[in-house]
Order: structure tokens, then C-alpha cells, then sequence
């Protein structure tokens, strides 16, 4: 009885211990918040708000709540899902104000937030006895502007200059006299700028001063050259006075790149060019062209081939060509007397060398004749090869913005001037290697072997393809050898193909050497055919067997197949494996039962020789005085006695006199 009460008041302590520290979990709170009171007066925030003024933010973020807790920390909810990684370390670094505080505190300070933080949920969490108590969460909303630049309308900043800054262009048509015309094209600038929450609040400045706002866009034009161009922005994160703003941009004059005069025409009339714009091997040409406009534009200078595709010369393009500068002495001579003429009174003279005696320069003639820029761009080609074939030019290009040039003529197609090239010299290698073809029948293969020349060899006799010492022009053949003959290269200038087709093919062509010699009146080249490579090392896609062990396989497949259907009519007791069947079967059944009938015999024998023995062996054992021994004595033979039926091989039955009950 004493048990029975002490085990129910253990019981009831322990259960209003419990429900004590279920009151307790209950009441204890954890909350997130923007001041540090104790969590009875703080306020749950819903949205955690960051600034960012630079690299880290202004507001401190709390996290409070009261003893008995412990191990306050923040956690993010969704940072996973979001794929936020560089959350969770800032999180960590929680400080710890417990002490200060006089109440359980961890506060978030001067964090380096990320943007992209914005939209992730977080919350804090407290231990207590051995559980989690969570605050309410908290959605992070991160609001910064970045440093406002300008760009165009479409999207490209402008362009850096060294030791010059950064610089736009505005369209600049000139008039006889050198004046920008006002009807030239007008130019949209805009002010980018990273933010959250959006800028909604925009001014630009000229040389420092305000001229508008309110408008991300702006639209300037010849009025503007000379000047420098600003942006500011704001999305109520600063104040009117301190708006961030964008660095100053320059605004120059734009007149379009364009080509003045080449050297086209001259070269093909002098040497090294021939007739039909045939050019030797390892000559060497210079291509020039003369370019202006401003920016200081460049050259690019491009090739055709035969092929239709558009590369690049080989020689150096753009901002690494090969330049000289025109001075504006050396400039026409018609473009000069028009600007000075509607300046300067006609009673003053111009010499006929172009050079003005005069007591004082127009600042707008010095001006012009300095933007715009003048060059000599030239393009240094050495023939080395084939290769150089084609259609050659040059385009002139500037660069306005960071993006694309603005060209012409067009990178892609040449302009009313250009120059063909025919490159002529000695056979040479192609640059495709040799490659191998199935044949139709799929049991031979066509060699392609790649070259170049031009002139062109005369067949049959220029072109020769040698297998083993034995020479074979075009339409000839030598054992299974034949030279089927040559085509155009429609893709490589003065480039042509040689078939050399192996039907059959065999192992014992792995081991020839194959040889093309070609030869033109410039010289001549031997192109060494591996048909080693070619043939037998697995890159080519044809195998060959020899013929008897493709006999050896066939015969060998016919005799697994028949020996397969042997077996099939075997079990299946079809054709004529039905009848022996049959007779097999019956022989067995009979010889089963003649087994079964002799058996049956042998034990009958058995119990009744062994019926007769009991009874004469019971008499004998009564009529001896003593027992004998279970075993007989140590030399003495054992009495073993045989059944009636020994002649019969099927059974034979011993039994001792001793084992007889």
C-alpha cells in the first residue's frame, strides 16, 4: 500500500513538472527587431530593411528574447532554395550584447549586404531545455543605388581615350567651309543605374551646372560638342544635395569614317602583278589605303576567297595596323581654299603650293584641320602560299562606343575598290591531309590526296600517282591500283583533289608506298601517302579480312545453324526423329519390365530359402550345451552361407552364422 502511494505522488510531481515546463516554453518569447528592448516591449519586425550606403549598411538588426534562453542566433529559411550562399556566414557573425543588454540580445551590425539577399526570409531561434523556440520570420528587403554612367541607346558605354577620359560622339556633317551642319543625326544618351527600389529622380549637368532633370534620357547633338556631360540619381535613399553622380564624359564631333584613296589600281599595273592579277610566290606587295574622320579611325583589312568566306588579311588589323599620319599641309588643296575663303577677304593670296601668306589663322580652320584625322594605313603581305588568293580590301571603322564600329565600307562585302590577287608558283602540299572514302560495294576504298597549283598541271602526264615504283596517270591501273583522276577544290583557291581508288582492298595494300608527283612549270612536289595510317590504324572506318577466313566463318555458321536445328526436331519429335523416338521408348519400356519381373523372382527365392534356414539354424543352437561367442575366435574362418541362387549375377546374399537370431 505504502508502494502504491509513493509511486502516484512520483507520478503527479512528475507531471506537474511538465506541465510547469510547458507553462515556461510557452511563455518565453523570441523576437526580431530594429531597437533593443526586452522582448515583453519589442515589436516583431515582419521585413528587415538594409541600406547600403557604400559597402555596408546603417541599420542594426536584434534579435531578443529573455532567461531562461540561450544560443540566440539568425537562420535563413530559404536561402537554399534561393541559392544564397553568403548568407549564412554574415548571419553567424551575430554579436552577442547578452551582457550590456541585461537580457538574452544578438545584434547584426554594419553588414555587407549582397542585393541579391532581397526577397530571402529569416528568423532567430533560442535553445531551451533541449528545444528550439523560433521567432516569427522576417522577409529581407535590401535597398542600395549604385554609381550612375552614361550610355547610348543601345546600352554601350563611351569610349575610354588614354590620357584623354572617356568620350561621345555626336555627328558631325561638315560644310565646305568645315562647319558641323545642325541636320546631322542627334544622339540619345541615357543614365544607367543600378537600384532597388528604382531611381525615379534624374538630373544632368553640363560643365557642372543643371540643365535638366527628372528624365533618364537625354537627347543632345552638334550644340553639345566640346562640352562635358554628367548624370545624377536618386530613389529617395540620399538627399537632394548628395546625389550620386555619374563620372563627366566628353562630347566630341563624329565625322564617319571613310576611305579617301587607295593603291589598288596602281599595283596591278606594276610588278609584281602580271597579267590576269597573277602575283609569284614569295613576292612581297604593300596595300595602302588613305582614311579620315574623328574619332582617329582604323583599318581593317579583309580577303575573299574563291570559297565565298571573309577572313582577315595576314597582316595586322585595327588599333595594331600599320599607320602614318597625313599633316594638314599635304591635304587637298581645294578643302583648305574653301575654309579660308569664307573667312579671310579675297584680296589675299594663295600660293600655288598650297601654303597661305597671311597675318593671322582662323581658330575654326586650325580646329578642323586637328579633329579631323588624317592616316595612311598600310598592309604588308609577303605570298607565301596559296592561301593569299582572292579578293582583297580595306574598311575604314570607328570606334564611338564600346560596342561594334561603325565601318565602312562593310566588313562583309567590299566596298567599289579592291583588289584580286592569283597566286601562281610550284605545286605544294595542300593544308587537309590525305583522308580515305568507302567505295560503293563497301570492299574498297578511294584515297584523296589534297594539293595545290596553279598553274594548273597538264594532264595526264603532270599528275602521277606511284605505287610501289609503278607510275599510273590518270585512267591507268595496276593490280587492284587505279588513278580515277583529279577535281577542283571548290572550297581552297587554286587547290585540286586526286583520287586513288583500291578495290578490292587488301591486307597486303597496307604495306605499299604510295606516292602523288605533280609538277608544273614553276617546279615540282612529291606528296608521300601513308596508306599504312590510311587503311590499317583504326581511323579509318574500313576492315578488311582475308578470303578463307571469311569462307572459314560462313562454314562454321552454317554448321552451328544446322546443328541447332538437329537438336530443335530432336526434342520437338519432328520429321523423321519422330519414329526413332517412338522405337526408343518402347525398348525402354520393355526392358523396364523384364528388370521388374526379375527382381520380383530373386526376392521371392530369397524369403524362401531364407524361411528354411531360420528354422534349421533354431535347431541346432537348442541341441549345443553353452552359448557361443558373438565373434569368432582369431583364426578360425567365419561360417558364411550363400543363398540357393548363385548363379544368378543380378544378387548374391552372405550372411555369418553369428548374425542369425
Amino acid at each position: 500500500m505504502v508502494l502504491l502511494r509513493l509511486s502516484a505522488a512520483i507520478l503527479l510531481l512528475l507531471f506537474f513538472h511538465m506541465l510547469n515546463a510547458q507553462i515556461v516554453h510557452n511563455a518565453v518569447q523570441v523576437k526580431i527587431s530594429d531597437l533593443p528592448f526586452p522582448v515583453s516591449n519589442a515589436q516583431q519586425l515582419n521585413q528587415v530593411v538594409w541600406t547600403m550606403l557604400g559597402t555596408t549598411t546603417k541599420e542594426t538588426v536584434y534579435c531578443v528574447s529573455e532567461a531562461p534562453v540561450s544560443q540566440l542566433r539568425f537562420v535563413c529559411i530559404d536561402c537554399f532554395q534561393k541559392n544564397i550562399t553568403d548568407m549564412v556566414d554574415v548571419l553567424s557573425s551575430a554579436q552577442d550584447l547578452t551582457r550590456s543588454a541585461g537580457f538574452p540580445t544578438v545584434a547584426l551590425r554594419n553588414v555587407a549586404v549582397n542585393p541579391n539577399w532581397t526577397g530571402a526570409t529569416i528568423m532567430c531561434q533560442a535553445a531551451l531545455n533541449g528545444e528550439t523556440i523560433d521567432s516569427g520570420s522576417a522577409v529581407v528587403d535590401v535597398r542600395y543605388l549604385r554609381q550612375p554612367h552614361l550610355v547610348d541607346a543601345s546600352g554601350q558605354g563611351p569610349v575610354l581615350i588614354g590620357s584623354q577620359g572617356y568620350r561621345f560622339y555626336v555627328e558631325c556633317a561638315r560644310t565646305p567651309e568645315g562647319h558641323c551642319q545642325q541636320s546631322g543625326r542627334r544622339k540619345v544618351l541615357r543614365c544607367a543605374v543600378q537600384a532597388h527600389p528604382p531611381a525615379t529622380v534624374f538630373r544632368w549637368l553640363k560643365n557642372g551646372v543643371v540643365i535638366s532633370g527628372n528624365s533618364a534620357d537625354i537627347t543632345i547633338g552638334t550644340e553639345m560638342i566640346g562640352q562635358s556631360i554628367q548624370c545624377s540619381a536618386n530613389n529617395d535613399l540620399f538627399s537632394e544635395n548628395d546625389m550620386p553622380t555619374s563620372q563627366a564624359v566628353q562630347i566630341d564631333p563624329y565625322t564617319a569614317a571613310r576611305i579617301i584613296q587607295d593603291n589598288f589600281q596602281t599595283l596591278q599595273n606594276t610588278a609584281p602583278f602580271q597579267t590576269g592579277n597573277r602575283v609569284d610566290m614569295n613576292q612581297q606587295i604593300n596595300l595602302g589605303c588613305q582614311i579620315e574622320g574623328n574619332p582617329r579611325p582604323v583599318v581593317f583589312w579583309k580577303l575573299r576567297k574563291s570559297s565565298g568566306q571573309v577572313v582577315d588579311a595576314i597582316c595586322p588589323q585595327g588599333f595594331d595596323g600599320q599607320y602614318q599620319e597625313v599633316p594638314p599641309e599635304h591635304r587637298s588643296q581645294a578643302l583648305i581654299t574653301n575654309i579660308i575663303a569664307s573667312y579671310l577677304n579675297s584680296n589675299y593670296q594663295i600660293s600655288k603650293k598650297g601654303f597661305l601668306i597671311l597675318y593671322f589663322l582662323n581658330v575654326d580652320i586650325i580646329l578642323y584641320l586637328r579633329l579631323i584625322n588624317r592616316l595612311n594605313a598600310i598592309c604588308s603581305l609577303r605570298i607565301g602560299n596559296y592561301s593569299y588568293s582572292g579578293q582583297y580590301w580595306c574598311s575604314a571603322c570607328s570606334f564611338i562606343s564600346q560596342g561594334a564600329p561603325e565601318c565602312s565600307p562593310s566588313l562583309e562585302t567590299p566596298g567599289a575598290s579592291s583588289l584580286m590577287v592569283q597566286v601562281q608558283g610550284p605545286p605544294m602540299e595542300s593544308d587537309a591531309p590525305p583522308t580515305v572514302e568507302k567505295t560503293s560495294t563497301m570492299d574498297g576504298a578511294i584515297v584523296i590526296v589534297h594539293y595545290c597549283s596553279e598553274p594548273l598541271p597538264k594532264l595526264p602526264r603532270d599528275v602521277i600517282f606511284s605505287v610501289d615504283q609503278n607510275e599510273l596517270q590518270v585512267g591507268q591501273s595496276w593490280q587492284n591500283f587505279r588513278f580515277d583522276g583529279t577535281t577542283q577544290n571548290n572550297t581552297v583557291p587554286n587547290c585540286h583533289i586526286a583520287r586513288l581508288q583500291v578495290l578490292p582492298l587488301t591486307e597486303d595494300d597496307h604495306g605499299r608506298h604510295a606516292v602523288l608527283k605533280i609538277q608544273n612549270t614553276y617546279g615540282s612536289k612529291h606528296i608521300q601517302v601513308d596508306l599504312s595510317s590510311l587503311l590499317g590504324d583504326g581511323r579509318s572506318s574500313i576492315t578488311t579480312f582475308p578470303g578463307w577466313l571469311i569462307i572459314f566463318l560462313a562454314f562454321l555458321c552454317c554448321a552451328i545453324l544446322i546443328s541447332l536445328c538437329v537438336l530443335t526436331c530432336i526434342r520437338k519429335n519432328l520429321l523423321c526423329f519422330k519414329s526413332i523416338i517412338s522405337v526408343r521408348r518402347k525398348k525402354e519400356s520393355e526392358l523396364s519390365n523384364e528388370l521388374s519381373n526379375s527382381k520380383a523372382i530373386i526376392w521371392k527365392n530369397f524369403w524362401f530359402n531364407q524361411l528354411n534356414y531360420s528354422g534349421n539354424t533354431r535347431q541346432t543352437y537348442s541341441t549345443e550345451e553353452t552359448p557361443r561367442p558373438l565373434y569368432q575366435p582369431s583364426g578360425q574362418p567365419a561360417e558364411v552361407i550363400r543363398c540357393d541362387s548363385r548363379n544368378d549375377s543380378a544378387y548374391h546374399l552372405y550372411l555369418s552364422k553369428e548374425a542369425v537370431v
